[in-house]
């Protein structure tokens, strides 16, 4: 009797529990932490639903000047007063692009078959100058923006070239400036120009110096190439793409749990997160149009190849005395502003009484170098002809020539047969005549002892050390090659380096941290202790530092741990949110049973993630 009457109150109470439940009304609100911020910053939107968590992540319209992307989700379970609560949010960073007042629209959610609204949402973007919040100036309306400046003002990309006009394949000089103001960015790549018409040039390494434009000081990065226009007609240059990360800093909220309160606004549990995340940017420059003119026809040379620019060209022959069949080699150098890959020195292809062989042509630091082998084939030659390289100057606009040669040379014939060998004792005397000596023949020389007698027919390679001396070379080859294989893994398979090197880093993170512990630091000891929890999963499974959730976590190790250890991965999780905004003063002990438990877990991780 007494455990029935236990049931129905339990019973009775989960219905109470129940109703309470799915009498909570539902609310779907929007809101950002800061209604106004500068260019170069960012502001944090969350949607908030309240009376459920079984919702979909709600869609965001786009706003023309603002980029929203997606963070993730938080829930949230509350009693009080015996009042059961439930809510989840969704947070979106929101990075503005130019200055101005923006209003995100009022945004649905479908739950159950009925559709929630928001209410719209103002915010003012202004310049770095007005980022601190104040009053609205006077005779400016609410509604009117302060600035008609962008992020387009604060950071572009243009394209220079000093003329419109050029011949085919003349060299082009262009400046491809990089504008920075009032804002960061990193991982500057290098721009990109490549069209259809045009050829470029490999770009250097870029100038960077300050330059003040119409007030404002901006920091410009200058890539110097050149491009060669390839056909004749009308070209359109460009547009120069370049591509980096804008770093922008994240408000103090965007770190906060949505319970708020207490040392959440603490720098130290901030700096469990990054203060700056990093946005990808595509830069283009605007374009310019080219006309490309034909190479004149009058005074074109015949042996014109199509070479335009300024150029430095000679010619060597040597040795300038050979016998018939002795080679003579023909160095030539050709240098200058142009194409030097598309021109090329005017090689010999076939000369009278010459034996005339394949130039051999090589470029080094912007010159090409030929050398070709010519073979005399009868004594009555006395020169080699001349060679001349022609080239297009379109500073002149009219074709110019460079000769070298004739090369002179005398050529012999060789001795009809070689001289015997002789063996000269000295002086002979009077009335004497030495007579030549044969070596080899009335001398034999004695010697002292045998020398070491070998086996007829015994090779070295039946030897044991031939076989110990090719297993050793053997060995170091194979062992060299995996080294090979190894670095060039590491190189190429960044999910393999990462994965590699988290062990390593893990343990210097837990080395820092027990040197902490003893001192009894507890702020630094938690701050390395998190962040090197987060570069080992981060590395372990390919995540950047920000997608170190756990339910990322959890959805990248489903299936490849058992629950026991899915469990352990979720409390240390919740240890470290526990840490970050618990007000409760922490103990050594403390310290030292979480220390015990991150490097537990991390050698268990090792061994069951491959």
């Amino acid at each position: 009797m007494r455990y029935r009457r236990t049931f129905s109150i339990i019973v009775c109470g989960a219905v109470l529990c129940a109703r309470a439940v799915f009498a909570q009304d539902i609310r779907f609100t929007a809101e950002v932490d800061q209604t106004k911020i500068a260019l170069g910053s960012s502001a944090q939107l969350t949607l908030t639903v309240e009376g459920s968590q079984d919702v979909q992540t709600p869609a965001v319209s786009s706003v023309d000047g603002l980029d929203i992307r997606y963070l993730g989700p938080a829930t949230r379970v509350s009693i009080v007063n015996g009042q059961y609560s439930t809510s989840k949010s969704f947070m979106y960073s929101i990075v503005p692009l130019k200055v101005g007042r923006f209003t995100i629209p009022s945004l649905t959610i479908d739950i159950a078959g009925k559709t929630y609204s928001s209410e719209p949402v103002t915010m003012d973007v202004v310049d770095a100058a007005g980022a601190v919040a104040g009053p609205t100036p006077q005779g400016q309306s609410a509604g009117q923006p302060e600035e008609t400046a962008g992020l387009e003002d604060r950071i572009f990309l243009a394209l220079k070239v000093p003329k419109d006009k050029v011949y085919l394949n003349e060299p082009l000089p262009v400046k491809i400036l990089l504008f920075i103001a009032d804002v960061q960015v990193a991982d500057v790549r290098f721009p990109e120009l490549s069209q259809p018409g045009i050829e470029v040039a490999k770009t250097p390494q870029p100038q960077q110096y300050d330059q003040v434009i119409n007030g404002v000081r901006y920091h410009i990065a200058e890539f110097d190439t050149t491009v060669y226009p390839t056909r004749v007609g009308e070209l359109t240059l460009g547009p120069a793409k370049l591509e980096c990360n804008l770093v922008v800093r994240t408000s103090s909220a965007a770190g906060r749990s949505p319970l708020g309160g207490g040392l959440f606004n603490d720098d130290f549990f901030n700096s469990f997160f990054d203060r700056y995340e990093k946005r990808p940017l595509a830069l283009q420059s605007k374009t310019t149009a080219l006309t490309v003119l034909p190479l004149p026809e009058e005074g074109k040379p015949a042996d014109f190849t199509g070479a335009v620019g300024q150029f430095h060209f000679d010619a060597t022959a040597g040795p300038a005395e050979v016998n018939v069949g002795d080679p003579i080699t023909i160095k030539m150098n050709l240098s200058g502003k142009g194409n030097i890959k598309a021109a090329g020195p005017p090689a010999y292809t076939q000369l009278d009484r010459f034996k005339v062989y394949d130039p051999q042509i090589k470029e080094e630091d912007g010159t090409k170098k030929l050398e070709q082998v010519l073979i005399p084939e009868s004594d009555q030659l006395t020169q080699i002809p001349a060679v001349q390289f022609s080239y297009f100057d379109p500073s002149l606009g009219r074709y110019q020539t460079i000769p070298f040669g004739p090369f002179p040379i005398t050529v012999h014939q060789p001795p009809a047969g070689g001289q015997a060998l002789k063996v000269v004792a000295g002086e002979s005397l009077p009335g004497q005549t030495l007579r030549p000596e044969v070596l080899g023949q009335d001398i034999v020389f004695i010697k002292e002892s045998p020398g070491e007698f070998y086996s007829i027919g015994k090779r070295f390679y039946t030897s044991p050390w031939f076989f110990i001396v090719v297993l050793i070379l053997f060995g170091v080859w194979f062992f060299l090659f995996l080294m090979y294989q190894r670095t060039h893994k590491l190189e190429t398979d960044i999910v393999y380096a990462r994965r590699l090197r988290a062990p390593r880093e893990a343990r210097r993170g837990l080395n820092e941290a027990r040197h902490l512990l003893g001192l009894k630091n507890t702020l630094k000891f938690y701050d390395i202790v998190f962040k090197t929890w987060q570069a080992y999963l981060g590395n372990k499974l390919h995540l950047s530092p920000g997608e170190v959730t756990r339910e990322t976590v959890q959805v990248k190790l489903a299936g490849r741990l058992d629950e026991r250890r899915m469990e352990e991965i979720r409390k240390v999780f919740e240890e470290c949110d526990a840490v970050r905004y618990a007000p409760a003063e922490i103990n050594v002990e403390r310290m030292r049973e979480s220390y015990d438990q991150h490097e537990r877990l991390i050698d268990a991780l090792e061994r069951l993630i491959k």
